[in-house]
This record gives C-alpha cells, sequence and structure tokens, in this order.
C-alpha cells in the first residue's frame, strides 16, 4: 500500500470511528434542543436560540481563526517546543481576546437585549452565555490542540461524549425541576468549566503542556489573520438568520426556524466526520503533491455524499411530519423551512470538504473571500424576505448562501488547482442516485404512515438503494477497496458481491 492509499485509509478509519462518536453527541445535541424546546413555549426556546446564537458569534471570534491554525502547524512539527508553542500560541491570544469579548458584551447589554429579547430573564440569560465565551475559547484550544497530535479518541471523549452528555442531563434536570430558561445558560457555562480540565488534563497525556516552548506568533498569526474574519463570517452564515429574525419578528417565530435548523443539520454529520483527519493528512500531503490533495478529496466526497442522499430525501420528503414528531405539533409550521435549509446543507455534501482542502493548500484569504462574500448576499436576503415572510424568508436566505459560498469555492478549485471532488467513475453516482431517489421518495411519500420508525426504515431502505445504485452504474474506483476493507475488518463481513465491482489499478 503506498502512502496516499495509507492517508485515506487513516481518514477513513478514523473517520468510522468520529463517525459514531458523532452520531452519539449530535443526537445529544438535537435532543437537548428538543427538551428546551418542548419544556419551555416556542417563545423561550427563541430567546435560547437568540442567546446561543450570541454566545457563538463571540466564542467564534475569541478563537480567532487559531482552532484551525493549531492542528495545521502541529501537525508539521516534529521538535516538542514547537508543538507545544504552536499550541500555546493559540492560547494565550485567544483567551486573552476572549475575554475581551466578553467585557465589552457584558457592558452593551442594556443596548443588546431589549433588541433581541422579549422576557424579564434575558438579561440574566444573556450575562451567562456571555460568561461562557471565554470559557468555551479555552476548551476548543486544547481541542485543536489534540486535533494536530491527531488523537482521535481524546477528542471523542471531550468533544463528542462528555461536553454535550452532561450538558443534556444537567439542562433536562434543570428544566424539569421548573427553575426557567435561565438553566440553558448555567447548563452550558458550568458543563464548559469541566470539560476545560478534562480537556488539558488529556492533552497533557499527549505530551506536557508544561515546559519549554518556541512561540510561532508571526507565521501563525499570518496563517490565522485571514481566518479571524472568515470564521467569524462563516458563523454569521448560520447564525445571522437567527438574529436578525429576533430583532425583526417574535421569539415564538424564531423557536420555530430554530426546530428546523438543527434537524437539517445532520445532513453535516458524515462530512465532519471525515473532516475531522482531512485537514491534518491533507496539510501533510500538499506537500508532497496537489494531486494526493485531490484524490483523497474525491474519494471522502463520494462516499459522503452516497451516505448522505437518502437522509436528504427524507428531510425534503417529510419535513412537516418529522419536525413534528420530534419537536411536537407546535413546532409544524416549520417543516416548508426545514425542506428549504435542507437543501442549502445538501450542497456541503455535493462538493465535500472544499473549505478544508483550500486550508490545506494555505489559501485562506480564499475561503476570508466567499465567507464574506456569501455573508453580504445572506444578510441582504434577511433583510429583503425576513420582514415580509417571517421564518421562510430566513430559510431561503439561508439555503441560498449555503449554495452560493460552497460554488464559490468550487469554482476557485477547479480553476485555480485543477482540483474537483468529481471523477469520470463518481458523476455517473452523483446524478444517478438523486435523480432516482428523489422521484421515488416523492412518489411513496402516501404510502409511509406518519411514525418515526417507518421514517427510519424509509431511510435505511434508500441508503440501501443508493449503494445499489452506486455499484449499478459502475462508479466505484480502484482505492474504494480500502473502504469495503474498512467495512470487512469492523463486521467480520465478506463483501465479495461489492468487491467484483472495484475495478483494479
Amino acid at each position: 500500500m503506498n502512502s496516499e492509499q495509507g492517508d485515506l485509509g487513516k481518514i477513513l478509519s478514523s473517520a468510522v470511528f468520529v463517525f459514531i462518536a458523532t452520531m452519539v453527541s449530535s443526537a445529544a445535541k438535537l435532543l437537548e434542543r428538543v427538551v428546551i424546546g418542548r419544556l419551555l413555549t416556542p417563545g423561550g426556546y427563541g430567546e435560547f436560540s437568540v442567546a446561543l446564537a450570541v454566545f457563538t458569534l463571540g466564542a467564534t471570534l475569541g478563537a480567532a481563526g487559531y482552532t484551525q491554525g493549531i492542528p495545521r502547524f502541529m501537525a508539521r512539527f516534529d521538535d516538542l517546543e514547537d508543538v507545544r508553542g504552536a499550541w500555546l500560541t493559540g492560547l494565550l491570544f485567544t483567551t486573552g481576546l476572549s475575554v475581551l469579548i466578553a467585557i465589552v458584551l457584558i457592558l452593551a447589554a442594556p443596548i443588546i437585549v431589549p433588541q433581541l429579547f422579549e422576557s424579564n430573564e434575558a438579561t440574566t440569560l444573556f450575562v451567562i452565555f456571555v460568561i461562557a465565551i471565554p470559557v468555551y475559547v479555552v476548551y476548543t484550544i486544547g481541542v485543536a490542540a489534540i486535533r494536530g497530535q491527531e488523537n482521535t479518541m481524546y477528542k471523542v471523549l471531550t468533544s463528542n461524549v462528555f461536553y454535550p452528555g452532561f450538558r443534556l442531563a444537567l439542562v433536562s434536570v434543570l428544566l424539569a425541576s421548573g427553575v426557567g430558561i435561565v438553566a440553558t445558560g448555567f447548563s452550558y457555562l458550568f458543563t464548559l468549566s469541566i470539560t476545560v480540565v478534562l480537556t488539558y488534563a488529556l492533552l497533557n497525556r499527549l505530551f506536557p503542556i508544561r515546559g519549554a516552548f518556541r512561540l510561532h506568533t508571526r507565521e501563525m498569526t499570518t496563517f490565522s489573520a485571514p481566518l479571524i474574519v472568515s470564521t467569524i463570517v462563516g458563523t454569521l452564515l448560520t447564525r445571522t438568520d437567527t438574529l436578525m429574525l429576533g430583532y425583526f419578528r417574535s421569539s415564538a417565530e424564531v423557536g420555530i426556524y430554530n426546530a428546523a435548523y438543527p434537524l437539517a443539520g445532520v445532513l453535516t454529520i458524515a462530512g465532519g466526520a471525515v473532516g475531522y483527519m482531512y485537514l491534518p493528512v491533507a496539510s501533510r500531503l500538499d506537500s508532497d503533491s496537489h494531486n494526493s490533495v485531490e484524490h483523497v478529496y474525491e474519494i471522502t466526497t463520494k462516499w459522503v455524499f452516497v451516505l448522505l442522499v437518502p437522509l436528504f430525501v427524507t428531510l425534503l420528503v417529510f419535513p412537516d411530519r418529522i419536525i413534528s414528531i420530534v419537536f411536537g405539533s407546535q413546532y409544524a409550521a416549520g417543516g416548508s423551512a426545514l425542506a428549504i435549509v435542507a437543501i442549502g446543507f445538501f450542497t456541503n455534501a455535493a462538493v465535500g470538504r472544499n473549505k478544508e482542502t483550500l486550508s490545506a493548500l494555505g489559501e485562506t484569504s480564499v475561503i476570508l473571500v466567499s465567507n464574506a462574500v456569501a455573508f453580504v448576499v445572506n444578510v441582504l436576503l434577511n433583510l429583503f424576505l425576513i420582514p415580509r415572510y417571517g421564518f421562510m424568508g430566513a430559510a431561503v436566505a439561508s439555503a441560498g448562501s449555503y449554495i452560493l459560498l460552497n460554488a464559490t469555492v468550487y469554482v476557485f478549485l477547479r480553476y485555480r488547482f485543477g482540483i474537483t471532488p468529481f471523477t469520470r467513475r463518481s458523476r455517473r453516482a452523483f446524478i444517478a442516485i438523486p435523480v432516482v431517489l428523489v422521484p421515488l421518495g416523492f412518489g411513496v411519500r402516501q404510502l409511509v404512515p406518519v411514525t418515526l420508525p417507518m421514517i427510519m426504515l424509509f431511510t435505511v431502505s434508500f441508503a440501501l438503494l443508493a449503494v445499489v445504485i452506486a455499484l449499478a452504474v459502475r462508479s466505484l474506483e480502484p482505492d474504494d477497496i480500502l473502504l469495503v476493507e474498512l467495512v470487512e475488518n469492523h463486521t467480520n463481513m465478506r463483501l465479495g458481491f461489492i468487491r467484483k465491482y472495484i475495478p483494479e489499478q
């Protein structure tokens, strides 16, 4: 096996483990939203969503792009002083910045809160979430360092198991005890404080965090500076709709929209699992050849796409049923918004880890420009659509912005580096699977009972059909044998019927 196949195998092996863990954490996060949405009114859930949006934006700005810079530089250093210095450079800079952001937001609370919130408890909720910002930033820097050491187990333990799991348990107990909306903010702050201790205890097992270090302020700042703006703009793409809904419309509309949004977000799970190992491995491959980066990009994108099409079709065909089953009938009006936002998220599956590929190639300024363009379009669409159409307008603006962003990055990779996620063979799957599954899904819609088990059975059946279509159109390539071997090793099954469709080198 050559080194490129070995790196691809590493991504796939890690992705299987991270995928399972991400499924667990995503289920915990979604269940948390469901608990909050059901135990509070749509208006209360909407106010939680606005506070969470402020928290996320503040934390993203406080991280200053170092969550991508740290793993990239740590993966390229061999000397322990350099490795420790890369982590410490990010920690020192982001801690100071995030504390400053929290102070500014607390001082501005008398101005911000009346514009975005309606309840009497809003100020307390806002302040608690703001205090949690620097704690979260310190936590994410620790996770970035673990990622830079290419350690999957510790990342999963902190980010995918403990943090969402403990937070879910705590918020459930507090809300069930009648604490009220403030319980959501306290759950985030308290859980983060404990998770920080756990994260750095695990990081210290990978390398001694105390000791001599060599800071890399100049080169890491040069790399991360464009990401400071691009990451905050990228986060604004996911939060602007919530904030503008809070400003222009009622908290209840914010709540209904934020029932649809996380459900559509399940389409990002598979890509996120692959992406965890993709950036450090692709960065290392870039030092050898752009062709190696392209090849890994092609293979991972194809299988993420095959995996996600059935889930996308399910969200597209049964949006109102799904949102009613999960959040309750009071949120059923968000069904159409769920279908629209799902279309935008699905474009990520179609073009794969495009922004991580740009980062691996050192083109962070392009990420900045593409995010900025999409953000401006998003704001303009929201300004026009939300006052007129409420959360439906926000859904259209969000989906349109995602489509524009992914199209922009695709075009740049295609014409600047000649890199695309498509090959002659994989194009067959990218075309045939949705062409067959989307009409078929709408055709059998009325035959599927409105129950969660039956909708899940529908998704699994379409997933198997997607694999059959991929085989039938002969979209498999030689390196797909790695995925087959991975499944065989984990299940003790022999997939001979698939092997015969894989061409030799």
